[in-house]
């Protein structure tokens, strides 16, 4: 590390297993340790960490979603950089915005669960995550001659070369699809399984906070749509950035805050996804789409 000689390294308490430091930042930035109220806050990235709970008690776990909202085993997936697809609108016809409103190079996480949302309210994608290439004439016809079968793979193109300024042809295949439905279902299934262990229902949580560098950008409707979170109310919904990060700046600059951390580690619950005995049956539940 490029910093002064005489400079400490703190490490945050780790909770267990693969509930890190990260969940800890959260803790402490969101404050979710002294709420009177139930709530939730979601870490979304490659390792999610959930945390549930009140003032009273605190659980945890961590939800193995993997890289595809950041890029990785995605056919043009990319990260959240100049030129990525952010932000998919579907109606006749498919609008796409860039990061910078740059030539499209891809598609990022957002990008990723607006195409989703906008396929299943299109009819393009049903209720199990199929393309539906046999169903297609219903569609419009723009978006008719997006639904394709090359070979044996199911594709959906959302540009083709010139369109959103791309140089060649940018698609989701069904392939895709099932990778983002696998990231959906950790996280959604984390969630289940938190409210289940602590014995909480979804009307009595107060509120949901959405956290992570990528987590901040998603539309909230859309992860609504897909599934990727549990069916809130949208005001019952909000972002609170890269708490994270947020809660390690806080360490940084106060001891107060650094004791503090050790003291929640101590507290929280962990609550091992692999080793609940409903976890398979709500993981594969919650690889569906809703059905809206």
């Amino acid at each position: 590390l490029k910093v002064n000689p005489e400079a400490r390294v703190c490490l945050l308490p780790i909770v267990a297993g693969f509930v890190g430091a990260d969940a800890v930042g959260v803790a402490l930035a969101t404050r979710i340790y002294e709420s009177p109220e139930v709530k939730i806050a979601a870490d979304i990235g490659t390792n999610g960490e959930i945390l549930l709970g009140s003032r009273d008690h605190l659980w945890a776990c961590s939800a193995p979603a993997g890289p595809a909202l950041e890029g990785a085993q995605i056919r043009h997936g990319m990260r959240g950089a100049l030129g990525a697809i952010d932000k998919v609108a579907i109606d006749d016809d498919v609008r796409l915005h860039t990061i910078g409103e740059t030539p499209a190079l891809g598609i990022c996480g957002s990008g990723l669960i607006d195409a989703i949302a906008g396929m299943l309210d299109a009819g393009i994608l049903d209720w199990r995550g199929l393309i539906r290439v046999e169903d297609r004439e219903h569609l419009p016809p723009r978006l008719r001659e997006r639904v394709v079968m090359l070979g044996k793979e199911r594709r959906f193109i959302l540009a083709r070369p010139g369109e959103a300024g791309a140089t060649q042809e940018i698609v989701l295949t069904q392939e895709d699809v099932r990778q983002v439905q696998l990231c959906k279902s950790a996280i959604a299934s984390g969630i289940r399984i938190l409210q289940r262990a602590a014995g909480i229902p979804g009307d009595s949580v107060a509120e949901l906070m959405l956290a992570g560098g990528f987590g901040n950008y998603i539309s909230i409707r859309s992860a609504l749509r897909i599934g990727l979170i549990p069916p809130f109310p949208e005001e019952k919904i909000r972002y609170v950035g890269n708490a994270a990060l947020l809660g390690a700046q806080l360490c940084l600059v106060s001891e107060t805050e650094r004791a503090r951390a050790e003291s929640i580690a101590r507290q929280i619950e962990h609550v091992s996804l692999a080793a609940h005995p409903d976890f398979q049956e709500i993981f594969v539940d919650a690889m569906n789409f809703p059905r809206n």
